[in-house]
């Protein structure tokens, strides 16, 4: 059975469909989430969420890194040109927080539209929170140098001039100039102050058409505390620009300067008055800056400011007029308005942190002569000598200015030396380096600096003309550092023009103190040693040397010699008072080296040349024949050298001072050294060589005169006259003997050499005014040279003088083959009896092995060919 048709079923639901979305309320608990948020297209939603990360941002730093890491400055860009006002404030102040972390610039930074965005807000807005949070967000993006480099190309910088002149918003203003502290872990550098920091757009500034004193000096009057602070900074920060001759020149035509002293006369500004004397103190850096204070009379007015500030305020009040005293302007004006007095007066202060400025502009304005002269009248020495005697007063920089300004009154103020140099103030000084181990090495060096500059006056020289100081300056070239010693050095050089002060420097082994510090590879310091060796030596000293090995070394040290200029003259110095070793390390003894008492020669040279003392007492195994040439006995006087005047004549200065200054041991007494120079003063008379001014013609026949004296004197012990080799050497074998020594008098040798001969002819040349040079090389070559006038023979017999300084040697002295001859140098003759010519000279150290001569010209079209020959130990 069928069923029976059923109603059609209307769809009720279809007539109820709600296609809308139905608002609901949320709470986020996290920040993720938030920034999940900001996806969102909808307005409310947008603000309220930023509304939300601004108050969690701003609770701790921390919680800016969270949204740093959760890539919040990503989403937050988006939002920064937002149509929605409030969207924008609040994306701009979350923005400026984020832009407070390290690196929250630079992610900004990497598209340059993010920085144009901004700027654009910055120029078109007039919203006061979008000018504020803008303005704050530009000043941390260019704490980078991109973000400055962006800002300049933005070319924006005119704008950024008429925001900070014409807002009213203290903190638009603020945030255009300088910097504000936002929390207690960071600083956030402002816009202009963050461009001027980088010079490429420190320039861009400061030419820009817009840039005008007007607008940051009125600020910096501002009666908001931080506006004057960012005011005051970048004031300060333009007129460093020293160099910005734009800037310099603007600055000098503004009221910057009056203003400056405006608020410093202000008690109401007195919160900024050190950041104003800051300024101030830059600002005097350059000699123009220096003249323009004076010409608009704020040296009068910082003057008055200091009698009448309070106790915190006066260093930085005076360290502006110290620091005037720098430049030759500022020294005149610092004269003119008596500055200079009000230096000396702070010195006897009771607040100690005005002595080191005060110290310093004392130092400085000496430097002017009239100043310097109207300050020496004051008590100024003692007050300064107090300051360094005050155990309880710092070094740095109390005690180290007053040092300096100590230093610059004894430099050209002789009444400032001579009382520096009394016993109490003196020690003062003294005590600097004797404490040495509690005192700064500036402060040694400036107390030595100060020895220096008293050496310019003889009272005061005298004053340290005795032991205890020589031993102090020998005590401080012991110290390790290099400038110091250079300086003690400089010191003892310019003490050394008095011959105490040589006697002083010999007897405290300033020799031993000296060797000591050669070895130190300084160029430097070498120098200095060298000069103080050059102006120093005397004869015992130069045994010093030799003892100590330091002639061995600076002759042998081939890179010193090169390098170090003063090297030379000082092995040249040390060998004027010591021949022996001259002859030892050169080989030869020119016709101005004078034989002095106590000259000895050895036979045979070793690696090192001893002293005589050392040879006697210590003598080489086995024993080598040691020349000394001793005129006078152990007890001599020197009348018995003077056959004019025989009882109480004047001794020879440069005998006596040789013979009394050198230690010579006890040796045998050289009776007939003596009695040959007695016999040919009979003969010759008696003018002394050191004494000759002038020389004769008959210079010639003295020369061989005395050659044929010699060899006569040498010839052997037989008729024989036999003087071979083996006689030589059989003959100083029984003097040896016979003495119980290896160190023989001359005059005792009576069969001798070539050698034997040539220093017995020089001894008594140089003796008896016959200019003598005397040289010896390998291959047993010894020979003397003789200086003598040369006359025509057609002239007349007389007599003639010629001035003995334009002699040079002309003449080879015949003492072996046939003696009295004289050889014209470069002779065959001459060349036979001095060997060849590539013969090296026979000197102690280190000899060459091979020497390198020149072959003669066979042909016109060969060039000089070199040969080698292996040269013989002696």
């Amino acid at each position: 059975m069928a069923k029976p048709l059923q109603k059609e079923r209307e769809n009720r639901s279809a007539e109820k469909k709600d296609l809308t979305f139905h608002a609901y309320t949320i709470s986020p608990e996290s920040a993720h989430t938030s920034i999940l948020l900001l996806e969102s297209a909808e307005s409310e939603v947008l603000c309220q969420t930023l509304r939300a990360i601004t108050k969690f941002s701003a609770q701790e730093m921390q919680n800016r890194q969270v949204l740093y890491d959760l890539n919040a400055i990503k989403y937050i860009l988006k939002h920064v040109t937002h149509n929605e006002l409030n969207i924008r404030r609040f994306a701009l102040k979350a923005l400026a927080q984020l832009c407070q972390l390290p690196k929250g610039p630079e992610q900004v930074l990497q598209d340059p539209q993010n920085l144009r965005n901004i700027t654009y807000l910055l120029v078109k807005s007039e919203d006061v929170f979008v000018l504020e949070f803008a303005s704050l967000v530009l000043a941390e993006l260019t704490r980078e140098p991109l973000g400055c480099e962006q800002l300049v190309s933005a070319n924006i910088l005119g704008s950024l001039f008429s925001r900070m002149k014409n807002s009213l918003d203290p903190d638009v203003q603020k945030n255009c100039l300088q910097q504000k502290r936002k929390s207690p872990f960071f600083f956030s550098p402002k816009t202009l102050s963050n461009l001027l920091d980088d010079p490429v757009c420190a320039s861009e500034v400061t030419k820009n058409q817009q840039f005008s004193w007007p607008s940051p000096l009125a600020l910096m009057q501002s009666k908001y505390l931080a506006i004057q602070h960012a005011a005051l900074r970048t004031v300060d920060q333009l007129i460093c620009r020293y160099k910005d001759q734009n800037v310099q020149k603007t600055f000098r035509a503004s009221t910057g300067v009056l203003d400056l002293c405006d608020i410093l006369e202000s008690y109401e500004f007195r919160d900024v008055h050190t950041l104003v004397l800051g300024v101030l103190r830059n600002y005097v850096e350059t000699e123009e800056n220096a003249h323009h204070v004076f010409q608009s009379g704020c040296i009068l007015r910082l003057l008055a400011y200091l009698e009448m500030a309070l106790p915190a305020m006066k260093p930085c009040c005076l360290a502006v007029l110290t620091k005037m005293s720098f430049s030759n302007n500022g020294r005149d004006a610092l004269y003119e308005t008596g500055t200079d007095l009000v230096f000396c007066h702070q010195l006897l202060s009771s607040n100690v942190e005005l002595l080191a400025d005060a110290a310093m502009g004392v130092a400085n304005m000496t430097k002017l002569l009239p100043s310097a002269v109207r300050m020496s009248d004051t008590n100024i020495i003692e007050a300064l000598c107090a300051i360094l005697g005050d155990d309880a007063a710092v070094w740095f920089y109390i005690r180290i200015n007053s040092l300096r300004a100590l230093a610059e009154l004894c430099r050209i103020i002789p009444k400032a030396a001579f009382s520096l140099v009394e016993p109490k103030t003196f020690a003062a000084l003294r005590n600097i380096n004797k404490k040495f181990k509690d005192t700064p090495i500036e402060a040694q060096r400036l107390a030595v600096q100060v020895y220096i500059n008293l050496l310019n006056y003889h009272v005061s020289t005298k004053a340290m003309l005795n032991g205890d100081f020589m031993q102090e300056l020998l005590n401080i070239l012991q110290r390790i550092d290099i400038c110091l010693k250079i300086m003690t050095c400089t010191a003892l050089t310019g003490l050394m023009v008095n011959d105490m002060a040589k006697e002083l420097f010999t007897q405290r082994e300033g020799e031993s103190v000296v060797a000591s510090n050669l070895s130190i590879e300084h160029v430097g310091l070498r120098t200095a040693l060298c000069m103080l060796i050059t102006a120093s030596v005397t004869d015992e000293g130069a045994d010093m040397y030799l003892e100590l090995g330091a002639i061995h070394y600076m002759v042998e040290n081939r890179q010193a010699r090169y390098v170090v200029g003063a090297w030379e003259p000082a092995i040249e110095a040390i060998f004027r008072h010591h021949p022996s070793a001259k002859l030892a390390y050169t080989g030869r003894l020119d016709i101005n080296d004078f034989t002095s008492e106590g000259f000895y020669c050895f036979k045979r040279l070793g690696k090192r040349f001893p002293t005589l003392q050392e040879a006697e007492t210590k003598p080489r195994l086995p024993w080598e024949p040691v020349y000394v040439c001793m005129f006078h006995p152990a007890q001599w006087d020197a009348s018995a050298l003077d056959i004019r005047t025989p009882h109480d004549p004047p001794p020879e200065p440069n005998l006596v001072a040789s013979h009394s200054s050198r230690h010579i041991p006890a040796l045998p007494d050289d009776v007939n050294l003596r009695n040959y120079l007695l016999k040919l003063k009979l003969w010759f008379g008696d003018p002394y060589r050191d004494k000759c001014d002038e020389v004769s013609t008959s210079l010639k026949q003295k020369a061989r005169m005395l050659a044929e004296f010699v060899a006569e004197n040498m010839s052997g012990l037989t008729q024989e006259k036999d003087c071979s080799l083996p006689s030589v050497g059989l003959h100083l074998t029984d003097l040896m003997i016979e003495l119980n020594s290896p160190v023989v008098g001359i005059g005792w040798v009576k069969c001798g050499g070539a050698l034997e001969r040539a220093i017995l002819y020089k001894v008594l040349a140089d003796r008896l005014g016959v200019p003598c040079a005397l040289h010896r090389t390998t291959s047993s070559y010894a020979w003397c040279e003789v200086a003598v006038p040369e006359i025509e023979p057609e002239v007349d017999t007389e007599v003639e003088n010629f001035p003995a300084g334009l002699l040079r040697a002309n003449y080879v002295v015949d003492l072996t083959v046939r003696p009295g001859r004289l050889l014209p140098c470069n002779g065959r003759e001459a060349r036979n009896m001095c060997g060849p010519k590539c013969a090296p000279p026979y000197t102690a150290g280190t000899r060459p092995d091979i020497c390198v001569c020149e072959a003669p010209d066979t042909s016109a079209k060969d060039d000089k060919q070199q040969k080698k020959m292996r040269i013989a130990d002696y």
